[in-house]
């Protein structure tokens, strides 16, 4: 399998392995969950029919099959259409019901779960892992906001410190966050003005990594977030996001 098309009434996606790993081309270009593309091509590929339930056409909307809850599913490989079948109602355990396109007769399946291919949203067949950082590699975090900036360095003991204050248990809370650090949900918008990012975090690991953040006044208060060399904008809860948004006096208790 190198493409799945699941067409339902949330939405038409695409994943497809045209450049060597997965990812969602539609209705965004993204990085997919491969945890969750896993399962589903694993249900593709093991499922099995268990029995014929119903060969009478007025039975459908009973399993599912009407425009308001079935799912077509579209399998390809090598760019060819290899097979399709429309996806009813979930059964019992991890059985569903499905149906050839052109056939009344609907059958219940064994190991192919509905769950596997229809989400409440798209985004959750995202990639959600904005970076992972080893925290033994940090060598030092530059917290910056409107109201202060000061750097968290690490000495030749592999201790933490502000100038010469030792830090306390929350920035070691701040390198669990960044081994791996998840979006909330992504922004599918486009912020011209970077200066708009009051808060950053540069972090040095070998390598220079640098992480912004603005604040969006809704109810309840999010945060965007940028990567830098990465043109996607993710959301974050405002708990989420405070994670990682410390002040001197957080990290060193003074």
């Amino acid at each position: 399998m190198d493409k799945i098309e699941i067409k339902s009434s949330g939405g038409d996606l695409v994943l497809s392995k045209s450049t060597g790993e997965w990812k969602t081309v539609s209705p965004v270009d993204y990085m997919a969950n491969t945890e969750l593309v896993n399962k589903a091509i694993s249900s593709l590929k093991n499922f099995n029919i268990e029995s014929i339930i119903s060969t009478n056409p007025a039975k459908k909307d009973t399993y599912g099959f009407n425009e308001n809850n079935q799912a077509e599913i579209s399998v390809y490989e090598g760019g060819n259409l290899k097979g399709k079948f429309l996806m009813g109602n979930a059964a019992v355990g991890t059985s569903s019901y499905i149906k050839k396109m052109d056939s009344d007769n609907i059958y219940i399946t064994d190991a192919l779960e509905r769950t596997d291919f229809v989400k409440p949203d798209l985004n959750e067949w995202r990639e959600k892992n904005i970076v992972s950082i080893p925290k033994q590699s940090v060598n030092s975090i530059e917290f910056i906001s409107p109201e202060e900036t000061f750097t968290v360095s690490k000495d030749a003991s592999g201790k933490y410190f502000v100038g010469t204050d030792s830090v306390t248990n929350a920035f070691d809370g701040i390198l669990n966050l960044l081994e791996n650090f998840q979006t909330t949900n992504f922004a599918d918008t486009l912020i011209n003005d970077e200066s708009a990012f009051k808060n950053i975090i540069n972090i040095d690991n070998g390598n220079k990594n640098q992480i912004k953040f603005l604040m969006i006044p809704t109810t309840p208060v999010k945060y965007y977030v940028k990567v830098e060399g990465d043109k996607q904008i993710y959301e974050l809860e405002d708990g989420a996001a405070k994670n990682l948004l410390k002040t001197k006096k957080d990290i060193t208790g003074k």
